[in-house]
Order: C-alpha cells, then sequence, then structure tokens
C-alpha cells in the first residue's frame, strides 16, 4: 500500500495561538499594524520579521531570553481549535502518515504536543531549528518518506505557505480559521492549492473525497 502523507502547519491551524502570537509581535514592535502582521504571512515568516527588526523593543540578549521564555510559557497552553484532535486521532488510526512542517522552533512545538498529547501522533516533526525555508523542509519530507505526490497533501492557514508549495509542488488545502482569511487565498492562482474550507469537519470531509 502507497503511503499517505498528511503534512499540517502548526500554528493557526492544530492550535488557535496567532491571537496571542499576533499580539506578541505587534507589542515588542511598537509601529506594526495588525495588517503589516497578516501580510508577513504571505511570504516565507522568518525572512519577512527581519523587516521589523528594527522596531524590536528588547535591548538587549538577557532581555530577549526573558521575554522569549515568557512567550514559550504561555504558547505551550495554547488550546486546540475544537474538532481537531479527534480528525488527528482518527486519520493516525486509519493509517495515515501525519507530519508537522512549522515555522515554530523546537521549544514552542515540542512542549505545546506534549502538553496536549498529540505528540505521538506525528512521525515527524521538521521545525525552525531543522530549516528556517518550508520549501526545503517539503524536498526533505518528500525523500524522507519516498512520498508521490498524489499521496500528499499539506494543510497550512497562510499565503506564504501556499506559495512555498507551490514551488515543491505539494497539493495544498488552506483553511481559514487561521492568520488568513479566505480572501488572501483568493488573491492569486496557485496550481497546487486544491481546496479551502472553513470548519475542521470540512477539513476532514475534504481528505476523506481527497
Amino acid at each position: 500500500m502507497k503511503k499517505k502523507l498528511i503534512i499540517f502547519d502548526m500554528d493557526g491551524v492544530l492550535i488557535d495561538s496567532i491571537p496571542f502570537a499576533k499580539k506578541y509581535f505587534m507589542a515588542n514592535h511598537p509601529g506594526v499594524t495588525s495588517e503589516m502582521y497578516d501580510e508577513i504571512h504571505c511570504g516565507n515568516f522568518h525572512e519577512e520579521i527581519k523587516k521589523y527588526s528594527h522596531l524590536n523593543k528588547e535591548k538587549n540578549e538577557e532581555e530577549r531570553k526573558i521575554r522569549q521564555q515568557q512567550y514559550s510559557e504561555i504558547k505551550s497552553k495554547t488550546p486546540m481549535f475544537k474538532g481537531m484532535r479527534e480528525l488527528l486521532e482518527k486519520l493516525h488510526y486509519e493509517g495515515y502518515i501525519l507530519v508537522l512542517n512549522t515555522n515554530a522552533y523546537k521549544r514552542n512545538t515540542l512542549p505545546i504536543l506534549e502538553n496536549l498529547k498529540i505528540s505521538h501522533l506525528f512521525d515527524f516533526v521538521a521545525d525552525a531549528e531543522i530549516s528556517k525555508d518550508k520549501i526545503e523542509k517539503f524536498k526533505l519530507i518528500e525523500h524522507k518518506y519516498k512520498a508521490e505526490k498524489e499521496n500528499a497533501l499539506f494543510v497550512t492557514d497562510a499565503l506564504g505557505d501556499v506559495r512555498d508549495a507551490d514551488v515543491a509542488d505539494i497539493p495544498t488545502v488552506a483553511v481559514t480559521w487561521g492568520v488568513h482569511n479566505k480572501s488572501f487565498f483568493e488573491r492569486e492562482k496557485n496550481h497546487n492549492l486544491i481546496g479551502i474550507v472553513n470548519t475542521v469537519e470540512e477539513l476532514g470531509e475534504f481528505i476523506k473525497k481527497y
């Protein structure tokens, strides 16, 4: 049987972390608006945030580490979206290989997965320590599992990720409950974007049909 691989983004797809992350970033970078924050997620997140590094309020390494720890502790308690746990468990039980491709660092990924008791559902976690380039991580994942394109699916909430998956030629479904709403995904034509869903239930049905 051919391997069926589902690659999930984490923030804004599995967990409801975007409001906190957005508030934190804007508080740390005075002058950044809500609209500007949304646009950051239209490209490579790590490259885009560099454009606002001159606004960062953290004045030294010690302060940066303290705020980093505070952020990690709060984020580790982020809840999952309703119905997502059940969907992940169902997919895992049915034999899908579940993988994460996230912009988050390990310190902001593993504690959440462990607190939510879902870490065992994921076969591999491609975090920012592995690479800050999602295209590179898509290629790594594809090589690791020797998965054929038609047996892989990426789930994300950001236009930037859709663009990266387009370059990597990974079929993608976008969810509208994260950082970007439907209007972002309709800005342009990406051949790999094969669906847009508005609820976790719709996502489950989409995967089943796909």
